[in-house]
């Protein structure tokens, strides 16, 4: 008699990363910006701008799933996660008030 079988096994690998990502990808925006209203005074629709940034951030566990390098997940998500957002990043970097001063 066997046991029953594991998730992984029952769910393609791309398809539980993606689930992964579009759940945990929510987490950041109960922490922390960006705010429309930042993106507002520059006279930018902040109400979708700030989507390039959620977009982003929810397209990691996406990307982790369908990469096949590095070999291990534990070096592929930071890799995939960081390379996702680098674009927004400079969005961010660019915009006055946000970032060091």
């Amino acid at each position: 008699m066997t046991g029953p079988t594991p998730l992984r096994d029952r769910v393609p690998y791309p398809l539980l990363c993606t689930v992964l990502g579009l759940v945990l990808g929510w987490l950041p925006l109960l922490i922390h910006g960006p705010i429309p209203e930042k993106f507002n005074v520059l006279y930018i629709r902040g109400a979708i701008a700030i989507w390039a940034f959620y977009s982003a951030r929810l397209l990691v566990g996406f990307f982790v799933g369908i990469s096949a390098w590095p070999a291990r997940w534990y070096l592929r998500g930071p890799l995939c996660g960081f390379l996702t957002l680098l674009p927004v990043t400079f969005i961010a970097l660019a915009t006055p008030r946000c970032g060091f001063t």
